[in-house]
């Protein structure tokens, strides 16, 4: 076979085809590995760094990332972000209404009747309000999930392991199978456009025949239209027209989703809870002696779904604004809030993200919380530690940040104030000790100044950082 890759194991002078005064190294100097292999990680075909990996312009130092990797990318959009706390209370505050206005009215009175919605005058309705969109943010919150995380945690068998992670992710697609249809009907709405006309009128009557208002589990009927008529259609489709543009892209997203809510139907839900919970060493997890039966969880599920209205109506404003429909100057400012809101469900964000307008003795408050309740410390000796970073806007005082670690009951905290307040910060830190005294937590240490700079995310949680240890790559 011909050598077309010109392989040869002879060796070259660097300085062959070198215009004559140009200096280069002996040949002993050649044959010296200039670009060594770190096989600890993945680098750059020519054993250099990423121009990014050196930035440290921002004050953040992130190691060798590749901004070409799906992580990468991650980092990137968590290092650029905007505070949204402070973005929210620019579009939504009361004074701020004239950014909502002429053709934004419309909107305007949507964000006055969603603020209205969330009128908080006590302490108690302000932390039911807080569990509440936290039990709708966690699918995986309350006792019974509780009892699952400590049998994954506390050497379980392999047996039951799998049992339990085969469980949870038909639960997941269970309760997402609403989510599922409304993407599916999404996506066969643009395949519909980017089809040829010949093929749409029957790939029409086909969609007709899905239910696309079906709850939850109930997937019998629209998994047979699928599998029977609507994927085979798709599949013949690409057969017959060789289109391997966008409508295939298209399609395997269809595809995609289609499966996961397959695999989401109540029968196969039941049948899996019955296996883990008739696993014989499953009752020595079991804190609940076995009085949790698969109804009463999912309707633990039904009763979230219900108090998700809110978050439904905040999602729903934003995605106005980002349409234009607020003003076309705020478009920018309304994506940038999405995009805050969309961090969390990346699958590298290791911690719990809330976005929580509300109204509170008549002040307009913007809040942004994150939360770790499993952080992990290197040579940390004690119980589990839970950290907190909170940043919010109030109305007529500005913008507060809350950094907050809790392990063993024992508090370590900074609180960063607005200018107004500095000269109050020992009233203030006397206060919150009394609070936390109150509440059986004590203060190791506890620092109230100024707000001089943002907490960036990656700095109060450098576990976010942790996965760039692994091989990412972006197709």
């Amino acid at each position: 076979m011909a050598n077309i890759l010109q392989v040869s194991n002879i060796p070259v002078r660097p300085d062959r085809n070198m215009p004559d005064g140009q200096k280069t190294g002996g040949y002993e100097e050649s044959q010296q590995v200039h670009n060594p292999v770190d096989i600890s990680r993945v680098v750059r075909a020519d054993g250099q760094e990423t121009e990014d990996a050196g930035n440290t312009a921002s004050g953040n130092s992130y190691s060798v990332i590749d901004y070409e990797s799906n992580y990468g990318a991650f980092i990137k959009k968590i290092g650029e972000g905007v505070q949204t706390s402070r973005l929210l209370e620019q579009l939504f505050a009361r004074e701020g209404t004239g950014l909502l206005s002429g053709d934004a009215a419309g909107v305007g009175e949507l964000v006055e009747q969603m603020m209205a919605s969330v009128r908080l005058e006590t302490p108690e309705e302000l932390l039911s309000f807080f569990k509440e969109q936290q039990s709708v943010q966690a699918k995986f919150s309350g006792a019974f999930f509780d009892g699952l995380r400590s049998i994954l945690g506390q050497g379980a068998s392999d047996s039951l392991r799998e049992a339990v992670l085969s469980f949870l992710k038909v639960y997941n697609d269970f309760s997402s199978g609403e989510h599922f249809l409304h993407q599916m009907r999404s996506i066969a709405e643009d395949i519909n456009q980017l089809m040829f006309r010949g093929f749409r009128d029957e790939f029409e009557q086909i969609l007709d025949g899905m239910e696309w208002g079906a709850e939850n589990g109930d997937t019998a009927a629209n998994t047979a239209v699928l599998n029977n008529s609507l994927i085979p259609f798709l599949s013949n489709y690409i057969s017959r027209t060789h289109d391997y543009g966008a409508v295939r892209d298209a399609i395997m997203l269809f595809v995609f989703h289609a499966v996961r809510y397959e695999n989401g139907s109540r029968d196969r839900l039941a049948q899996l809870y019955e296996r883990m919970t008739g696993n014989r060493e499953y009752e020595r997890f079991d804190k609940n002696g076995g009085d949790q039966d698969l109804s009463r969880i999912l309707e633990t599920l039904k009763q979230s779904e219900r108090e998700r209205a809110f978050s439904d109506a905040f999602a729903a404003l934003l995605l106005k604004g980002a349409k234009g429909q607020g003003g076309l100057e705020n478009v920018q400012q309304f994506h940038n809030a999405l995009d805050g809101m969309l961090l969390n469900e990346s699958v590298y964000m290791p911690v719990l993200h809330l976005l929580l307008p509300f109204r509170f003795r008549e002040k307009d408050v913007m809040s942004e919380l994150w939360i770790n309740p499993d952080s992990e410390k290197e040579g940390d000796m004690g119980g589990r530690r839970i950290k907190l970073l909170l940043k919010f806007d109030v109305q007529d005082l500005g913008g507060f940040q809350l950094f907050l670690s809790l392990q063993d009951r024992k508090v370590d905290m900074q609180l960063d104030v607005p200018e107004i307040l500095v000269k109050k910060q020992d009233v203030i830190q006397k206060g919150i000790a009394e609070i936390f005294k109150k509440n059986g937590m004590g203060v190791n240490r506890f620092l109230v100044k100024g707000k001089d700079r943002d907490i960036e995310i990656q700095d109060a949680f450098p576990e976010i950082r942790e996965r760039g240890h692994g091989v990412n790559v972006r197709i």
